[in-house]
């Protein structure tokens, strides 16, 4: 097997946020969004050899839209092949049309490029920092992912601009090991 890519590792010291294009720097994950998880899964395995991809849970996350608790339910299965990970991400219901706005109306299968997931440093000082970034460029945090003690991930609508979200990730110790082993595990 093929050590990880890159051999100081996915989540070595993220660059400072000094311009949104710093964010770039520390892209860590491509999201997609599928009609269908345990299909996707499949597809990705037998088509582009994506072969360790787990089923994560996302019961124990609180999702807001703005600042305020919405309702959310997802699938998700989260993959790696000795570099960046791929999330594949099944909208079931609740605040989930940001997701399916990419998606074929006929609900016929398909799996589209949803996000570019970028990591920063922890904590509230950062994450201001950030916000007044965007805010300069006219963007905002739209929702937000919490689980304690894991991550907090912030989805930026920048689909004009790019051609799909930004999510921004303050990462934990927690998941940093997590998501090491997953690229380790599959290099």
């Amino acid at each position: 097997m093929s050590a990880a890519t890159p051999a100081h590792g996915l989540f070595a010291q993220p660059r400072t946020v000094d311009s949104l294009a710093d964010l770039l720097a520390n892209v860590w994950q491509f999201g997609y969004v599928t009609t269908d998880l345990d299909r996707a899964t499949t597809f990705m395995a037998e088509r582009f050899g994506l072969e360790h991809c787990l089923r994560l849970p996302s019961d124990t996350a609180t999702f807001l839209v703005g600042d305020q608790p919405a309702e959310w339910d997802v699938k998700i299965a989260m993959g790696a092949r000795g570099g960046m990970i791929v999330e594949l991400i099944e909208p079931v219901a609740g605040e989930i049309e940001f997701y399916t706005r990419v998606l074929p109306p006929g609900g016929e299968f398909a799996i589209r490029l949803h996000h570019v997931a970028t990591f920063t440093a922890p904590g509230e000082d950062e994450w201001e920092k950030i916000t007044k970034l965007l805010a300069a460029s006219n963007l905002r945090v739209d929702y937000t992912v919490l689980i304690p003690g894991r991550v907090r991930a912030g989805y930026v609508d920048t689909t004009s601009e790019l051609g799909h979200w930004l999510e921004i990730c303050q990462l934990q110790r927690e998941d940093i090991d997590f998501f090491t082993t997953l690229v380790n595990d599959s290099a």
